[in-house]
């Protein structure tokens, strides 16, 4: 949940500083004071770390560098609460207050918070060893602040930072030591003087960017495996976790607020290549003239810019056993085969898959593709529905007498209208002993009896639609080649997907109402439920009146890959009636009450009772 981790963030870079020195609750040595800073080591003998301790010998390999920047914290504490607002106007979550506490609670006065500058530059920068971290540790970090001296006097009394002349501070808990430096605008630390000297850069890069960016380079092997794609192929997932295990860097950045979209990358340098992507071409930035051409508002929609199908050819030869295939079906599949190496070799640009679903409940898939030759992609494609068509009978055949069990599948050629153009039409009426069977597929079927899908290539387009809006669809696009006012091209997700991946090869979006929808419509015991039906329709409408769609974006360079997400500002924060009705939509049950959390004032503080923390 990003509303914790924006917490816990902000929360350990203003307090790290301070609790780097809080291991122990003794009060510090005696610190003479100079003009100058004391050397490394603090004066001991070669060979010694700091405060005269014995050196561990470094693990093997290479350190891990790890970098964190930060900006805007305080619009983003501000976004957490009027989310939580909109969405659990009994529970709203106030981060900066539930921080403040947690730094009372901890020992900390009221002045440190105060005197932080939540809109400026947050920066920690560290290497160190995964295996021993404390071994060799070099840390440099900055706080904006509104005053350095007045965050400092805002530390426990017992954990107070002490003087060493020029700005410079030094706060000394047993074996460690934390030099600090005074700046108009912000406090550095770092554990050497060295380290000190970089402190002062990292401020600058802090505040470009996203807001919140994470960096860690030099990975152990394996330290970026992860369960997190479970949900993939088995064969697809084997090889992505291969690849992942070979990271050497990875990345995640968070860019979110009053004034924006959310957006959430996760990036791997690692060697991607070998997952074969040449039939992926430039990630797109902007949409594309085949989205142009497409309907607006789809329920689910994935674009990708294509390459070569080489490796799509080698996989389809690879992955259909025609040899095992038995008659008459061996033919039927040679020849679907070859028929789908010819559509592989005529696609080029780029391909799109959409589904819609319209008010009245009826779904249809959509498969669109830029072309290269309208003679040549239209060969291809019949190719593949008269291999349906040589299928259907086939089966057809094997059921004998029983004309319950036929299919008596039919293709038309040049059957379909779409607009000026002509298609074609195959209609799959479904078998009345399966007709029970075929209930969870209405929103999909014509008639509740039939399947339909309708076909057409022009120019440089082919289309493919399937489902109970089939030849509307169908139509629609083809009498809208000139152009339309509203297009798939539009699509807030789309958009939200390729800014947050800066560019990708698979832009995904998603109307998550419409997709539940649709899941209950294709349900014939939940369809049952008239009452639960309406509210999932009026929430959906709700949703879709405000824009909302969820954009995710999957980038794969040969070297780098990255999994990105958007959602735009007003689904995180809707007005109290949408939320209402969405809150409803998707099943969310009222919680008791509590109290809102409030601000700790200079003066009251220490009697306010803290908030509870924000759930885990």
């Amino acid at each position: 949940m990003f509303t914790a981790r924006v917490a816990l963030v902000t929360a350990a870079m203003v307090v790290a500083p301070a609790t780097l020195g809080c291991a122990k609750k003794t009060p510090p040595p005696n610190v003479v004071v100079v003009d100058e800073p004391q050397s490394d080591g603090a004066g001991g003998a070669p060979g010694e770390g700091q405060a005269g301790t014995p050196t561990r010998k470094p693990p093997p390999g290479k350190p891990l560098k790890l970098r964190a920047t930060l900006h805007g914290a305080g619009d983003l504490m501000a976004l957490v609460k009027q989310t939580t607002t909109a969405w659990t106007p009994k529970q709203p979550i106030d981060p900066s207050a539930q921080i403040q506490a947690m730094l009372l609670q901890m020992g900390f006065g009221p002045g440190l918070w105060a005197n932080l500058d939540l809109a400026g530059p947050f920066a920690v920068d560290a290497t160190f060893f995964a295996q021993d971290p404390s071994n060799d540790l070099k840390l440099a970090g900055t706080l904006a602040a509104v005053s350095a001296k007045g965050v400092m006097d805002g530390m426990p009394s017992g954990q107070r930072p002490q003087p060493l002349g020029n700005g410079l501070w030094e706060l000394v808990q047993g074996e460690l030591r934390v030099l600090l430096r005074e700046k108009p605008k912000a406090l550095e630390f770092a554990l050497s003087n060295a380290d000190l000297e970089r402190a002062a850069g990292l401020a600058e890069e802090a505040g470009q960017g996203r807001r919140l960016r994470l960096r860690g380079t030099d990975l152990p092997p394996g330290m970026l495996e992860t369960s997190a794609i479970s949900g993939l192929p088995a064969g697809l997932r084997r090889q992505v976790l291969a690849v992942l295990r070979e990271a050497t860097a990875g990345s995640l950045e968070l860019d979110a607020g009053t004034d924006r979209d959310l957006v959430l990358q996760l990036s791997a340098d690692a060697p991607f290549s070998r997952l074969g992507l040449s039939p992926l071409g430039p990630a797109r930035t902007d949409p594309t003239a085949l989205e142009a051409v497409l309907p607006a508002s789809p329920a689910l929609v994935v674009a990708m810019p294509w390459g070569t199908p080489e490796v799509l050819h080698t996989a389809l030869d690879k992955g259909v056993p025609l040899s095992q295939i038995p008659a008459p079906f061996d033919v039927v599949a040679k020849d679907a085969i070859a028929a789908a190496h010819a559509v592989l070799d005529q696609v080029q640009s780029d391909v799109v898959f959409a589904l819609y679903l319209s008010p009245k409940g009826e779904a249809t898939a959509v498969l669109a593709a830029n072309v290269k030759d309208e003679a040549g992609a239209r060969a291809a494609i019949r190719g593949i529905e008269q291999a349906l068509a040589k299928g259907f009978a086939a089966f057809d055949s094997l059921t004998g007498e029983d004309k319950s069990a036929k299919i008596n599948f039919t293709l038309k050629t040049d059957g379909a209208k779409a607009g000026p153009v002509k298609g074609d039409l195959l209609t799959i009426p479904v078998p009345k002993n399966m007709a029970k069977e075929a209930a969870d597929l209405e929103p999909f079927l014509v008639g509740k009896k039939k399947l339909e899908a309708a076909s057409f290539v022009t120019g440089n387009l082919a289309v493919f639609t399937v489902g109970a809006g089939a030849t509307k669809v169908a139509g629609d696009i083809g009498g809208a080649l000139k152009g339309r006012k509203t297009s798939l091209g539009a699509d807030v997700g789309l958009r939200l997907a390729r800014a947050a991946s800066q560019g990708c090869h698979f832009c995904v979006s998603v109307d998550p109402a419409a997709l539940l929808r649709l899941s209950v419509l294709s349900s014939a015991e939940a369809r049952a439920d008239k009452a639960r039906l309406k509210k999932i329709e009026t929430g959906a409408a709700a949703f879709t009146r405000i824009g909302g769609a969820v954009g995710v974006g999957v980038k794969l360079d040969p070297n780098l890959g990255s999994l990105a997400v958007g959602v735009p500002k007003a689904v995180l924060v809707p007005s109290p009636a949408d939320a209402a009705q969405l809150s409803e939509l998707f099943g969310d049950k009222a919680e008791p009450a509590r109290p809102n959390d409030k601000p700790l004032s200079n003066k009251g503080a220490a009697r306010e009772p803290s908030p509870a923390g924000p759930p885990a």
